[in-house]
């Protein structure tokens, strides 16, 4: 899966878009609780419709180059 141009690792999604810079722990928990997506998952077991929701989320925020 790939997010603003970033690789995001296999590990539980909650840390692993923690490797997007602007986005920590918390802000991932926020992020996948408004997407209604289980924090425990890994980044491989999101469906597609999934991922398109966490990417809308994003972008809605300031991340990466924005910062």
């Amino acid at each position: 899966m790939r997010i603003s141009g970033i690789t995001i690792p296999n590990k539980r999604v909650v840390f692993a878009l923690t490797a997007l810079y602007g986005i920590g722990p918390s802000r991932s928990a926020s992020i996948l609780t408004a997407a209604k997506i289980d924090l425990q998952k890994k980044a491989d077991e999101l469906t597609a419709d999934e991922e398109n929701a966490i990417r809308k989320l994003i972008e809605g925020r300031t991340i990466e180059g924005e910062l």
